[in-house]
């Protein structure tokens, strides 16, 4: 990655917590904005989206989320409004990396997040392509 070049990562979230119908999601997208900073920077997710359990069994709600990883710091800060609860959230996560693997595709980062300020689990998978 280098500055200006907004291509070559995409990420998965997912949150679970108590309620699978209420709190926990499974998103992703884009993280490709880096911005150079510190020794490592950060990167910035665009075009990002979620999806909450319908507790009915009608289609998942879809709601748009926003993440910023600090390389330097190891943690995700995020935002969105679940549209279930119809409250805006932002969250700041620990980022424990668990495993790297090498597919096709791309090489795949795995990290996990047991340390977050709203108590939820988190995991998040980057692919750079």
């Amino acid at each position: 990655m280098k500055s200006g070049t907004n291509e070559g990562i995409s990420f998965e979230v997912s949150r679970l917590t108590d309620d699978l119908f209420t709190d926990s999601f499974l998103g992703g997208g884009d993280a490709s904005q880096f911005t150079p900073s510190g020794h490592r920077g950060t990167l910035t997710s665009q075009l990002s989206n979620a999806y909450i359990l319908d507790s009915g069994g009608s289609a998942p709600h879809k709601f748009a989320i926003q993440f910023t990883f600090d390389l330097n710091t190891g943690k995700a800060l995020g935002n969105w409004n679940n549209p279930v609860t119809g409250q805006a959230e932002t969250v700041s996560v620990t980022l424990t990396f668990f495993k790297s693997a090498t597919a096709p595709e791309g090489k795949y980062y795995i990290f996990y997040g047991d340390k977050s300020s709203d108590k939820a689990g988190y995991s998040f998978t980057f692919i750079l392509l």
